[in-house]
């Protein structure tokens, strides 16, 4: 007898290897379908988004807001010096007119 010890069984063969993770299982597919799941990712994508989109429209709606604030606060310190400026030289006209000179 040979020291190795044949097997009556055929051997497979390179030729004969089949890769059957690629089989087309249909009902493989609807197990794994999952997209109910996806459609909820997806809303919930797109309401995180939306809700950061209107958080950036707030910030950008108070940044502008506070811009006109500023301008107009500025606007009336100019026109408060403005008056105060015109106010001292009527008084100081008046006052030139009404000494003795």
């Amino acid at each position: 007898m040979s020291p190795q010890r044949q097997s009556k069984t055929p051997q497979p063969t390179p030729s004969h290897v089949r890769d059957y993770s690629q089989v087309v299982d249909d009902e493989l597919v609807v197990l794994t379908d999952d997209s109910t799941n996806t459609e909820e990712r997806e809303c919930k994508a797109e309401r995180k988004a939306k809700r950061k989109e209107a958080k950036r429209q707030k910030v950008e709606e108070e940044r502008l807001e506070a811009e006109q604030k500023q301008r107009v606060e500025e606007e009336a310190q100019r026109r408060r010096a403005t008056e105060e400026e015109e106010a001292r030289k009527k008084r100081a006209a008046e006052a030139e007119a009404e000494s003795p000179g």
